[in-house]
């Protein structure tokens, strides 16, 4: 039973099916995309609304319209980039799929784990989220980062994913 979640199944470490990320992180991505669009919103849009010659009523209504397009704009591509990643636990290692328009699909061999890294910033300790970051050897790319992680899921992938050889390694 997942703590975090009542409803949720039970973590299984070699699922065949593909998994979402938690709902929590759809709250989460919304929240922040709701933020970083005011921001460029209003910073658009202020500018613009002073520089036009309009009354103040009409001032404030292009103002807040500007401010808040960028807002609802990027609340909707964290939703769709939510609905759009999945993650996989296979013998293999991690495979994880996202994308919009670009479909991508990420496999982490175990055999290419380094090491790895749970992050938890407060919004997401405040929603029972991790974000799970898998350093990779040899590769261009030397780290998988993704977050919306159950925190409990995060904690049993990289328990998963650690190798064979480190599992009960004491040596330095």
């Amino acid at each position: 039973m997942n703590p975090t979640n009542p409803a949720a199944p039970p973590f299984q470490p070699f699922g065949e099916d593909w998994q979402p990320l938690a709902p929590a992180a759809r709250k989460v991505g919304a929240g922040v995309g709701v933020l970083w669009g005011l921001v460029i919103g209003i910073a658009a849009g202020v500018p613009l609304a002073v520089g036009l010659d309009l009354g103040l009523a009409g001032k404030a209504g292009i103002g807040l319209v500007v401010a808040l397009l960028p807002a609802l704009l990027f609340a909707l591509i964290a939703r769709i980039r939510w609905r759009r990643t999945h993650w996989r636990l296979s013998p293999g290692g991690l495979r994880v799929r996202r994308g919009v328009v670009w479909h991508k699909e990420i496999l982490v061999p175990r055999s290419r784990v380094q090491h790895l890294d749970l992050e938890r910033g407060p919004v997401e300790r405040h929603f029972g989220l991790a974000t799970l970051v898998v350093h990779t050897a040899g590769t261009r790319m030397n780290a998988l980062r993704q977050s919306g992680f159950l925190d409990d899921d995060a904690v049993a992938l990289r328990d998963a994913l650690l190798p064979e050889t480190d599992r009960n390694d004491d040596s330095l």
